[in-house]
């Protein structure tokens, strides 16, 4: 009597390259973070004034996916700003929460752009695999970020709007391991009335990062 059957070749072989194809898919979704968009950092606040803003996002790289950031910009003085956030998403951007100080050395006015740097700290959940749905294992992972930008405000056909350019970059903390991220960011504000205005931004992936295009509104008060 045969009390083994040994399985063909070419099923372990196709069940090993599955395994093979998942770890690896798990170890670069691990590589990569769910960062929150720059939106209306470069937009200063001034001080005692807020900015209660939402911020929708595509994800365009490693499994599609939509997010939600919610963001509250309290201005503190002349050169301070500083934010909450608030978010989740599907796909590769799930939770998220941590906040910025941003700092605007160089004021935007007649004779020169804006110039600014925020510091952000983010606490985030990412997938562990290849599976981007809802029901995933996820783990937890801190990003420390410096986020330089540039700005300027002007006038086009009666419309300000203001145009940025940020490179945020940092490290990502992950189980005892750290990796740096980095990614171009280009976008502008667009004042809708005098207290509303709109944000549409594009964010390049260059290393750890996702590629995204995001949008959104801000009352400011």
């Amino acid at each position: 009597m045969q009390m083994f059957q040994s399985r063909p070749f070419s099923t372990r072989r196709g069940r090993s390259k599955w395994v093979s194809v998942s770890l690896l898919g798990g170890a670069l979704l691990a590589g990569v973070t769910a960062q929150a968009g720059v939106f209306n950092i470069p937009h200063f606040v001034p001080a005692g004034d807020f900015g209660l803003g939402l911020e929708p996002e595509l994800t365009l790289t490693h499994g599609a996916g939509v997010a939600i950031n919610a963001k509250y910009t309290q201005g503190i003085n002349d050169m301070l700003n500083v934010q909450g956030i608030l978010g989740t998403g599907s796909g590769p951007r799930r939770f998220r929460v941590g906040g910025n100080a941003s700092f605007e050395f160089f004021p935007d006015s007649q004779g020169q752009p804006g110039v600014g740097l925020a510091a952000q700290v983010l606490y985030m959940r990412i997938p562990t695999t290849l599976d981007t749905s809802s029901n995933s294992d996820t783990t937890g992972v801190t990003e420390l970020t410096a986020i330089p930008f540039i700005h300027k405000t002007f006038n086009a056909g009666g419309k300000e709007i203001d145009p940025f350019l940020a490179v945020p970059f940092g490290l990502v903390f992950d189980n005892g391991s750290y990796r740096s991220l980095f990614t171009v960011v280009i976008g502008s504000g667009f004042k809708a009335t005098e207290n509303l205005w709109y944000t549409m931004e594009f964010g390049i992936a260059v290393n750890h990062t996702e590629t995204y295009f995001s949008g959104g509104i801000t009352y400011y008060h």
